[in-house]
C-alpha cells in the first residue's frame, strides 16, 4: 500500500510539472513507445490462482489505456514502423500496441474492442501451440508448482526434493530452494536459468507427484489458425514469439535456429505472412539470440528492457508490459498521471537490467 501511495503521489507531481510530457517526447522522438500485453480477460484472477499472476488485465481496463495512448501518441501498426519511424519529426511520438503468446482472449476480448477503435496490434505467437489445447511451458510449470506447494508441507523441502530428482544442474538445484518462496518466484528463477529440456524435466518430476484440476486451462487456451487468420485480414500483424516459448538465451546454436527460423516458415505456410516481427520469450537476448533472429530474416525485434544492441539497434527495441495493476492509483482506479510516468519511463530508475546480453 504505501508503494502505490509513493508511486501516485511522485506521479501527480510530475505530471503536474509537465515533465513527463518533456521525457516522453524526447524517449521516443527516434523510438516508439510499444506495451506489451498477454491476457485479456473479464475478469480477473478466475483459475483459482494457477495461472500466472500479472499477466492478465480486464477489457474495461485495457479500454483506459488506448484511449490514453491515443490521446497522446499516433498509435500505428508494427507493418508501418518503417515509414512512419521516416515521417516522424514535428507530430506527436509513435506506440505500438502488442500482445504476447497468442492466447485465445486475444482473439475474443481484445480484437473486437481494437477493431471497433480501429486500432491496429502486433499479435506474437507460439507456433507450435496455435490451434492445439497446449498451453505455454511458463503457464504449465507455474500451475503445477501452484498444485504441489499446496501439498508440501515446506516450500524449500518440497523443491529440493523435486530438483534432486530432475537431475538439475547443480547451482540452481542447490540455490533455488533458497530464494524461491512462492511458485511464481520459483517459476522465473528456473526460465530464467534453465533450458527447456531441463525445465520439462522439472514439469514432469511435478506431474508425477502433482493431481490438479485441468478445467482452469481452457481460459488459456491458444488462438487457432483461423483466428489468426481473420485478424491478419482485418490489419493486425502477426509475428513471431519462437516454436515454443524457449527462453533463447539458454539454448543452442541449434535450437536457436529452430525457434527463429522455423517459427517464420511456419507462419509462411499456414498464413501467407513474411513475418518481419519477433518478439523475444521472456524479453531476453544475448548476442547469439540476436545474430540468429537476424539471420532468420526478421526487421524487427522486441524486449523488455532497455539495452540495446549497437549492431542490430531494431532487433534489440524496448517493450513496456502493461497489465491490470500497473497504471492505478491507490484507490483502485485508473491513474491517467501514472499512465504517463509509465510512457515517459519515469519508473524504469527502479530496475536494473539483469539480463545476459553479451
Amino acid at each position: 500500500m504505501l508503494r502505490a501511495l509513493v508511486k501516485s503521489a511522485t506521479a501527480r507531481a510530475i505530471s503536474w510539472s509537465g515533465i513527463d510530457e518533456i521525457a516522453r517526447a524526447n524517449l521516443h522522438r527516434d523510438v516508439p513507445f510499444v506495451i506489451c500485453y498477454h491476457r485479456v480477460v473479464e475478469q480477473l484472477n478466475a483459475s483459482g490462482g494457477f495461472a500466472l499472476p500479472a499477466m492478465e488485465i480486464t477489457t474495461a481496463m485495457l479500454e483506459r489505456h488506448l484511449d490514453w495512448l491515443g490521446r497522446h501518441f499516433r498509435i500505428v501498426s508494427l507493418d508501418d514502423l518503417p515509414a512512419r519511424l521516416e515521417g516522424q519529426a514535428g507530430s506527436r511520438p509513435l506506440a505500438a500496441v502488442t500482445f504476447d503468446d497468442g492466447y485465445s482472449d486475444t482473439f475474443h476480448q481484445a480484437f473486437p474492442l481494437l477493431r471497433r477503435k480501429g486500432i491496429p496490434a502486433g499479435i506474437f505467437v507460439v507456433t507450435d501451440l496455435v490451434g492445439s489445447d497446449h498451453l505455454p511451458v511458463h503457464e504449465r510449470l507455474h500451475a503445477l508448482l501452484v498444485g504441489a506447494s499446496r501439498q508440501w508441507v515446506s516450500m524449500t523441502d518440497g523443491l529440493t526434493d523435486l530438483l534432486e530428482k530432475a537431475d538439475v544442474k547443480s547451482p540452481v538445484r542447490e540455490r533455488a530452494p533458497k530464494v524461491a518462496a512462492d511458485p511464481f518466484s520459483a517459476t522465473r528463477y528456473f526460465l530464467n536459468r534453465l533450458s527447456q529440456a531441463e525445465v520439462q524435466r522439472i514439469i514432469d518430476g511435478l506431474e508425477a507427484i502433482t493431481d490438479i484440476d485441468e478445467s482452469w486451462q481452457v481460459a488459456l487456451r491458444p488462438v487457432t489458425w483461423e483466428m489468426l487468420a481473420e485478424m491478419r485480414n482485418a490489419g493486425m500483424t502477426i509475428g513471431s514469439h519462437s516454436k515454443t516459448h524457449a527462453f533463447l538465451t539458454n539454448e543452442g546454436e541449434h535450437r536457436l535456429f529452430e525457434e527463429t527460423d522455423g517459427s517464420r516458415g511456419e507462419l509462411k505456410r499456414r498464413l501467407g505472412v513474411e513475418a518481419q516481427c519477433f518478439a523475444y520469450p521472456g524479453g531476453v537476448f544475448n548476442e547469439p539470440v540476436v545474430d540468429a533472429v537476424a539471420r532468420a530474416g526478421y526487421r524487427y525485434a522486441f524486449t523488455t528492457c532497455r539495452h540495446r544492441d549497437p549492431q542490430f539497434p531494431w532487433l534489440t527495441i524496448p517493450r513496456t508490459g502493461l497489465w491490470e495493476r500497473s497504471c492505478l492509483d491507490p484507490s483502485g482506479e485508473f491513474s491517467p498521471a501514472v499512465m504517463s510516468c509509465q510512457t515517459a519511463g519515469t519508473f524504469n530508475w527502479t530496475s536494473r537490467c539483469s539480463q545476459p546480453h553479451a
